[in-house]
């Protein structure tokens, strides 16, 4: 009896070690994603308008959409560079139901799918005023929220995630 008690005790903390070990795994595994997207986009936004010369380098201006105009690899063209999201159900490539593909084109030549387990990506507007405004000839800066989750299941049955934001008032756009 106590030898059984024992075998279970052991079998049981294996289990517990290992769902934690899984789940830290996921954790880290979402930390660095979101990582690696946050060092992309914090170099983009802050070249959003650089070397325009239209006036009117922001686009598309829509809860999941920015398309804008930049010479975004500092060549001498301008590019248009577009960030949006693709639906749920055209991502099955995980178990979580709530991840979607996150698009980044720049034209010309690069299309990337950021398929990272974004669950949101919203983007809220501002006017040099400060005032909301979904009008892209207003826009002065931008709030981008961002929660991406791992691709499986934990033991707990949740999915492991984290939540970024970041308010953006790229020099080029504050110059008009």
């Amino acid at each position: 009896m106590i030898g059984a008690a024992i075998i279970g005790t052991i079998i049981g903390l294996h289990v517990l070690l290992s769902d934690s070990s899984q789940q830290m795994t996921s954790d880290l595994i979402a930390q660095e994603n979101m990582s690696e997207f946050t060092s992309l986009v914090n170099y983009d936004f802050a070249k959003v308008g650089y070397r325009d010369t239209t006036g009117a380098p922001v686009l598309v201006a829509k809860s999941d959409t920015l398309t804008f105009l930049s010479d975004i690899d500092n060549n001498a063209t301008i590019d248009t560079v577009k960030y949006f999201t693709g639906s749920t159900a055209a991502w099955t490539a995980t178990e979580n139901p709530n991840d979607f593909l996150l698009y980044r084109i720049k034209v010309p030549l690069d299309t990337t799918k950021l398929n990272v387990g974004f669950t949101n990506f919203a983007f809220t507007y501002f006017d040099s005023t400060g005032a909301a405004t979904l009008n892209p000839a207003l826009v002065r800066g931008f709030t981008l929220s961002a929660t991406l989750e791992g691709q499986y299941l934990n033991a707990d049955s949740t999915y492991s995630g984290v939540a970024w934001s970041n308010t953006y008032y790229p020099r080029n756009l504050n110059t008009r």
